[in-house]
């Protein structure tokens, strides 16, 4: 005889793989949940400081930059991560703008400057610094901070149109009182960082959504344009 509520030995028995694999999906699930929630938080949480300042090397008696000197921009990415995930450098673009303070004199200078509008003044920016970097492997561990350290160097050889720029700009500063590396500057930066663990898109053409929970862009400042 069977009792209600019980099933006979040889039905049970059928029972257990079905059991067994509600039991895998339920924890699955949990993990995946859980996954879920902590990529989330990445996605809320994650900060970037960026700093950058500008020196001159080679600098001619008189203090401006000679023909065989170099504009070196020193550029730090910091990525703030107070999740439980680690996460991994990407990519980081950057654009550092310079004052231009002989069109902002008056002068006619003949380069292509970006006007920023501040009250009822307007002040003259040129891209002196503009790039990429995506070589840098640096990874942020979880709650924690990692930065990533650039180095651009401006000179007649590797851009002499910008290079030009940046002498004009600098002896126009020295000739007034004005030490370079005192000139005003504008920073933005964009990076992008990969979250560790998240599971990537099955595909390079899969949805562009996909790839936004795996990556995280952030940025800072503002993009003037070219």
């Amino acid at each position: 005889m069977i009792r209600i509520g019980f099933l006979a030995s040889h039905e049970w028995r059928l029972e257990i793989p079905f059991v067994v694999a509600i039991g895998f999906l339920l924890v699955f699930m949990g993990l995946s949940v859980a996954n879920f929630v902590s990529v989330a938080q990445v996605h809320g949480s994650l900060g970037v400081e960026a700093t950058a300042s500008v020196g001159y090397l080679g600098l001619a008696s008189n203090g401006t930059l000679s023909d065989n000197g170099t504009a070196r921009a020193r550029i730090n990415v910091t990525a703030v991560n107070p999740s439980s995930r680690s996460l991994q450098f990407d990519t980081v673009i950057y654009k550092l703008w310079i004052e231009d303070l002989p069109r902002e004199a008056g002068f006619a200078v003949g380069r292509r400057d970006v006007p920023v509008q501040n009250g009822t003044m307007t002040r003259w920016i040129y891209l002196a610094f503009s790039g990429s970097n995506t070589s840098s492997g640096v990874s942020v561990p979880a709650f924690g901070r990692a930065t990533v350290q650039l180095v651009i160097d401006v000179t007649v050889r590797l851009d002499p149109y910008t290079f030009a720029a940046v002498q004009n700009i600098t002896g126009f500063a020295v000739s007034h009182g004005v030490s370079p590396t005192a000139i005003p500057s504008e920073l933005f930066i964009l990076t992008s960082l990969y979250i560790d663990g998240a599971p990537p898109p099955d595909s390079p053409t899969a949805a562009l959504y996909l790839t936004d929970i795996v990556r995280i862009v952030i940025g800072q400042g503002t993009d003037y344009g070219a």
